[in-house]
């Protein structure tokens, strides 16, 4: 190193600094000195040879691996969009709807209770909050290049069971039809 280079070098203190390893960082331990070889101890003899490192197992399929899934799983995540869009609208009119079966089966007239709106809300957030939950998890899947056809079908699975625990509430609190499932149940 020549003069020049040297106080490009230096610290504030005036030391040279050590010189920076252009080499790349080994990946399995140190560095051998420049011109070494390893050469086995003369004799000994050797054993078997340093064990082989087994074979990792498959990686996970790619994204692309699975596109019979991704086709299936993206056409049922736009059916639980046209559904869920349904289901929404028509829970909006609800009242007019469940009078409308009650003329048809003869029931009377449907009094909606003062608590029937609070219920639509929850069912209208609990439907689209369902319907954001299976598309994350849908495509969360699909870019994992995991099984993902399942999750739109759990979701409208789970959609159902909402509508039929909603329905369910909303008929078996009007005391119109309850009086006329008593009716039925004591024809003779």
């Amino acid at each position: 190193m020549s003069n020049g280079e040297a106080a490009d070098h230096t610290g504030d203190d005036g030391a040279v600094p050590p010189r920076r390893d252009e080499r790349p960082r080994p990946q399995y331990g140190e560095y051998a000195p420049d011109g070494w070889t390893w050469q086995p101890p003369s004799g000994e003899g050797t054993s078997d040879p340093a064990p082989q490192m087994s074979t990792p197992p498959p990686a996970a399929p790619a994204a692309g691996a699975r596109p019979v899934d991704r086709v299936i799983t993206v056409v049922l995540l736009a059916v639980a969009v046209l559904g869920a869009l349904n289901t929404v609208l028509s829970l909006q009119q609800l009242a007019p709807q469940v009078q409308l079966v009650y003329d048809q089966q003869g029931i009377g007239d449907y009094t909606p209770p003062t608590w029937l709106p609070t219920l639509v809300i929850v069912a209208t957030i609990v439907q689209l909050g369902l319907l954001a939950v299976t598309i994350v998890w849908s495509v969360r899947r699909l870019r994992a290049g995991r099984l993902a056809f399942w999750v739109p079908l759990a979701g409208g699975a789970a959609s159902v069971i909402v509508m039929m625990v909603l329905m369910s509430i909303v008929f078996l609190n009007d005391p119109a039809f309850l009086a006329y499932l008593d009716e039925l149940t004591s024809a003779p």
